[in-house]
């Protein structure tokens, strides 16, 4: 006589080891489609956080500016770039570092401030360099200074003078912040030196605009 057939028994288990298998390849599969959700999302955030800071800073860089304008009995000395704020780090040239381990170099950045479309002609914005530093361990701020594009002396390093000059006594400010993983945000507003309740000097925004 012969004893059972076997067949069958292996068949099951052959079956069981592809569908074993199957159960950890589609696992895999998830696994790693969940890291890469979670990676993704992760960078999302990061590079959300990352330009609302950008933003705060170029905000807060601006409000220094304006702030800092007020010390300056003579604007000509700020489009002329003989005065500067108190808020540097240093002379307004060469490299500085930034949170991430990059380099930003000040004469560049001015340069390419300078570059972009003149629609004004003569009284085109000549940015020139104000305040600069870091504004916090993340964040680097700098800010521009130049001369009010209603202007129409065609001289920027002068601030044009008399009732017949709409742009006398107003400037433009530009604030740039450069923060983590590339972040970059640049800003400008207009601002007007007048006179407080008591007589002091206060600044107003008369525009604020988003650039970048």
């Amino acid at each position: 006589m012969t004893g059972p057939s076997l067949c069958g028994s292996s068949d099951q288990r052959g079956i069981a080891l592809v569908i074993a298998l199957l159960a950890v390849s589609v696992l895999s599969a998830l696994g790693i489609s969940l890291s890469l959700v979670v990676n993704t999302e992760t960078r999302i955030a990061g590079n959300f956080s990352g330009a609302r800071e950008a933003l705060y800073a170029a905000d807060g860089a601006l409000e220094i500016g304006a702030q800092e304008l007020l010390a300056v009995a003579d604007w000509d000395l700020v489009l002329s770039g003989r005065a500067l704020s108190t808020f540097v780090d240093g002379d307004p040239t060469g490299l500085r570092p930034l949170g991430d381990g990059r380099f930003v170099s000040l004469s560049e950045v001015t340069d390419l401030a300078n570059s972009e479309p003149r629609p004004w002609g003569a009284n085109n914005p000549q940015w020139r360099l104000f305040a600069f530093g870091r504004f916090s361990p993340a964040a680097y701020v700098i800010v521009w200074a130049a001369d009010d594009t209603a202007e129409n002396d065609g001289d920027p390093a002068r601030d044009g003078r008399g009732v017949a000059n709409r742009g006398s006594g107003i400037l433009c400010l530009r604030a740039a912040s450069l923060g983590r993983e590339g972040a970059y945000k640049v800003l400008e507003a207009t601002v007007r030196r007048s006179l407080g309740p008591s007589g002091e000097p206060v600044h107003e925004m008369l525009s604020w605009h988003d650039v970048r």
